[in-house]
């Protein structure tokens, strides 16, 4: 009888030792996968962030402003073309502080749009103006104005 509870006894402390042994191995493979893991996710976070930004330069395209924002072109045709492209540019909202949708709206766009049509129609039709010209239909104004409002 006590053969058998010595038996017992140390095949139970072997099994529960083995079980153990094999438990605290375990957790140590697991431990060095999951920095493994963590080791590349984080590099692919990295890759993500580097990724979004270039899309982020793709859908706004900065480069296209450089000709119609630099000073000689303003300085030549003045800065209507530079604030339409900028205002269009961001309604993509795809700033880095944007917030996903800060840009602008098509409306603060169709505005900035339409006041450089006016000064265009101004500084087209304007030098043809004379008395009268407003109520001749076929005064070179009038022709003028048409045109514009044709257009449209």
């Amino acid at each position: 009888m006590i053969t058998t509870v010595i038996i017992a006894a140390l095949s139970g402390s072997l099994l529960t030792g083995g079980t153990m042994w094999w438990l605290d191995k375990r957790d140590a493979r697991q431990d060095a996968n999951t920095a493994e893991v963590l080791k590349a996710i984080g590099a692919l976070e990295t890759e993500f962030e580097q990724a979004q930004g270039k899309a982020v330069v793709n859908l706004t395209e900065p480069d296209l402003l450089q000709v119609p924002c630099s000073s000689e072109y303003i300085e030549k045709h003045g800065d209507m073309l530079c604030r339409e492209m900028f205002c269009r540019m961001n309604r993509q909202g795809g700033g880095q502080n944007s917030g996903g949708g800060a840009g602008a709206t098509a409306q603060d766009c169709s505005a900035i749009s339409d006041a450089s049509i006016s000064v265009l129609i101004a500084e087209t039709c304007l030098p043809l103006w004379s008395e009268g010209a407003g109520s001749d239909q076929n005064s070179k104004y009038s022709r003028c104005i048409d045109l514009f409002d044709d257009k449209k």
